[in-house]
């Protein structure tokens, strides 16, 4: 017995730790470069992806959907695109809805793999705060990109 848990065990429940890690493996996959608890507003976002000009923030949950949606909220300011991560089994229908309406991400990393996938991509977010924007990206910008 090595010490570790067994992940392709059914029962196992993957720490959020883990979860980021392997979101953030599939956006660098496609092309982003990744930093981990960026500060913004009195918080921090677990995930800040950026591919181009474009920024994206994503708050990642093993289990407390509706969190992230609250969390999120305070991303509009200054991100173009907001994301939910989950690690559960299924992606649920109500966060789905809620994420549509909302016009955030869903990236779904199935339980037992390090696979992630879009389970709802992103639209471009229209609450963007420039003059917020711009405050923030002073301190961003001084954060080293974590490969």
């Amino acid at each position: 017995m090595s010490g570790q848990p067994n992940t392709k065990d059914k029962r196992y429940k993957r720490s959020e730790e883990e979860l980021v890690h392997y979101i953030a493996d599939f956006l660098r996959e496609n092309a982003y470069h990744v930093r981990f608890e960026v500060p913004n507003m009195g918080q921090s976002t677990d995930i800040v992806a950026t591919k181009g000009r474009w920024v994206t923030s994503i708050e990642v949950k093993t289990s407390d959907w509706k969190r992230a949606m609250k969390q999120c909220r305070a991303h509009e300011a200054v991100a173009d695109y907001v994301c939910i991560g989950i690690g559960n089994g299924k992606v649920p229908i109500a966060l789905l809805d809620e994420a549509r309406r909302a016009g955030y991400g869903v990236l779904h990393c199935a339980p037992g793999t390090h696979q992630c996938r879009w389970a709802l991509k992103p639209r471009l977010n229209k609450k963007l705060w420039m003059p917020q924007r711009r405050k923030w990206s002073e301190t961003f910008g001084a954060i080293d990109h974590e490969c």
